[in-house]
C-alpha cells in the first residue's frame, strides 16, 4: 500500500527500526547478569578453621582438593572416592608435573582423615600442598 499526499506524489513508507527499547531491555539484563553471577560461584559447604598464617602467593591453575563435613573428597565440586582420587591425581600430575594443590578441610574434619588425603597427594608425586584457612579475627 502507498500513500498519497494532497499533490498526488508518492511517499516512502518509514522502514528503519527503533532500537531505544532494545537497548533498555539488553541495559537491564546487563545489570541482572553483573548482580547475580558472583552469587552463583558457589562451592562445596566448609566451615574453614580460623589460624594466623601468612599469605602464600597463587599460582595460576592450582588445584583445590575439599573435605566436607562428612569427609567426603570434592576435586572442585565433583566427589570423589579415595581411589578416583589416586587416578584423578596421577592424570593431573601427568598434565602438569608443576601443579600446586590446596586442601580445604572443614574444621570439624580430624586430623586422620587430613592427613590420609594429604599422603595420597604427595603419594602420586605431588609435593606443593597446602592448607586453607581464615584469618583469625
Amino acid at each position: 500500500m502507498q500513500y498519497y499526499n494532497r499533490n498526488r506524489t508518492k511517499k516512502k513508507f518509514l522502514s528503519e527500526i527503533n532500537v531505544t527499547p532494545f537497548v533498555d531491555v539488553m541495559l537491564v539484563l546487563l545489570i541482572v547478569f553483573m548482580i547475580t553471577a558472583p552469587l552463583l560461584q558457589t562451592g562445596v559447604e566448609i566451615e574453614l578453621p580460623e589460624v594466623n598464617t601468612p599469605n602464600i602467593p597463587e599460582n595460576k591453575d592450582p588445584l583445590i582438593v575439599s573435605i566436607n563435613k562428612k569427609n567426603e573428597i570434592f576435586i572442585s565440586e565433583k566427589k570423589l572416592t579415595s581411589e578416583l582420587l589416586n587416578a584423578k591425581l596421577k592424570e593431573i600430575k601427568r598434565a602438569n608435573p608443576k601443579i600446586q594443590v590446596y586442601i580445604r578441610a572443614d574444621k570439624t574434619v580430624t586430623y586422620a582423615v587430613l592427613m590420609k588425603v594429604m599422603k595420597q597427594i604427595i603419594d602420586n608425586g605431588i609435593l606443593n600442598v597446602n592448607l586453607i584457612t581464615l584469618p583469625k579475627k
